[in-house]
């Protein structure tokens, strides 16, 4: 773990070093920049959604069930199995 603080710390000393750099605070302050960095950021979640998207689509053609689905369904059976013990027990009552 030793090694991994002391390249944290490097790390984070170089970065220091870069923010203070009065080209970097040039580069920091220009809209343009800023603009492609943010949607550089949410490419990777863009990428994702799609991924996504088109998995259910490929699974829906094929007749597959999605994780979303096979995790509702277990939900669904657990409240039925609920429902039944439930039951079960009333009747056991009465």
């Amino acid at each position: 773990m030793a090694v991994l603080k002391s390249i944290k710390d490097v790390v984070v000393g170089q970065a220091f070093k870069l923010a203070g750099s009065p080209l970097v605070s040039k580069w920091v302050s220009d809209p343009r920049l800023m603009n492609a960095a943010v949607k550089a950021m949410s490419v990777g979640g863009t990428v994702k959604s799609n991924l996504d998207k088109a998995g259910r689509v490929a699974a829906g053609a094929f007749g597959l069930a999605t994780h979303d689905e096979v995790v509702t369904l277990r939900t669904t059976i657990q409240h039925l199995e609920d429902q039944l013990a439930t039951l079960a027990s009333k009747a056991a009552k009465n």
